[in-house]
């Protein structure tokens, strides 16, 4: 979450960004449940609260996490095994 929060906001490019967490019964989140913290996303304030108006759809919101974790293991942060 600290290495995510480094990074400018996936959508715009600004600074500071908040950690937006991708929920989905599919990553492992629901009722209660906190997304695992690897379905993170650096963004914007502005950015935020888009992602969870769905201004930015949830394909989108993926494609960026699928970024995001692709960073990660290109930095040596995520292992691939």
């Amino acid at each position: 979450m600290e290495w995510v929060a480094e990074h400018p906001c996936v959508h715009c490019g600004t600074h500071p960004v908040q950690v937006h967490h991708l929920r989905s019964s599919a990553l492992g989140a629901g009722m209660g449940m906190k997304a695992p913290d690897y379905y993170t996303i650096p963004v914007c304030q502005q950015c935020h609260s888009d992602c969870h108006s769905l201004v930015h759809d949830k394909e989108t919101q993926y494609r960026w996490a699928l970024q995001t974790i692709g960073m990660a293991i290109d930095n040596g942060i995520l292992k691939m095994s």
